[in-house]
């Protein structure tokens, strides 16, 4: 099961929400994970690893190695091997495996302007993937240029996760019509949208408690579900990536590591549909 998480607008809490469900897959279900940090950020990468630790691999072993960027000095004569690109067991926690990103994903457009089937190198090389893996989860830019067409391509399926906020919830519907477009000019894309989940959610303030509704009916006209599961916001969830390890693991029972463990829950539920 191939899930991407993206957004047309950053800062809604997409690599937390990739991080945690990740971790609570692997950590209370006994899933197998694989994520795959296609986002030049490098949130995901660093929520996971410490700068020493990415530093090591950085030049040989990224997504950005995976997609087949010429870096200059590391000209390769054959294809690239997804496998040396996963680091195992990343944090310390069996099960979960991480390709991490690099900032050069910024350029990849660029370089691989003229490549055909650019758009399906993510989709060739897993399957050369040696380990199977229950689940992996894409953690997006918020775009749609050619790593998350990449993303899109091998998904089942993708998560939105939406700050209940005027910026943040606009961007939905042109997600819709953006996704729309791209499955009629690459036909072997058939991704859909599972959901939308409510992120950094304040649940005293007003404001958020009426753009969740209009977003809710928003999603009815675009027959979108929505989780009922809400994560609230909190800084018990934002302060673990400042220690490179999941909130599932620096603060474990807090509300919202039980908020993601609900979500989860309800995600396993949804897809077993």
């Amino acid at each position: 099961m191939v899930i991407s998480f993206i957004n047309m607008k950053g800062g809604v809490g997409k690599t937390t929400t990739v991080v945690e469900v990740a971790t609570i897959l692997v950590k209370e279900h006994k899933k197998s994970v694989l994520i795959i940090d296609m986002d030049p950020q490098t949130n995901a990468t660093f929520s996971l690893m410490g700068i020493k630790e990415w530093e090591k691999i950085k030049d040989n072993a990224t997504i950005a190695d995976v997609l087949g960027m010429n870096k200059g000095f590391s000209s390769r004569d054959k294809e690239y091997d997804i496998n040396n690109a996963i680091v195992e067991n990343v944090c310390n926690i069996e099960g979960l495996d991480l390709i991490p990103s690099h900032i050069e994903l910024t350029f990849l457009d660029l370089d691989l302007s003229g490549q055909a089937g650019r758009e399906i190198i993510l989709q060739n090389q897993l399957k050369k993937c040696a380990k199977k893996y229950d689940f992996i989860l894409i953690d997006c830019p918020p775009n749609l240029t050619l790593a998350p067409q990449n993303a899109l391509i091998v998904s089942n399926y993708i998560i939105v996760p939406v700050v209940p906020e005027f910026f943040p919830s606009i961007g939905l519907p042109l997600l819709v019509n953006r996704i729309e477009q791209l499955k009629k000019r690459l036909p072997n894309c058939n991704v859909e949208i599972l959901g939308v989940v409510f992120t950094k959610v304040k649940r005293t303030t007003n404001n958020h408690i009426e753009r969740m509704d209009s977003v809710r009916r928003t999603c009815e006209e675009l027959k979108i579900e929505t989780f009922q599961t809400v994560i609230p916001e909190t800084v018990k969830i934002s302060e673990a990536a400042t220690r490179n390890k999941p909130a599932y693991i620096v603060n474990p029972g807090t509300d919202g590591v039980n908020s993601y463990m609900n979500l989860v829950n309800e995600l396993l539920l949804l897809l077993e549909d």
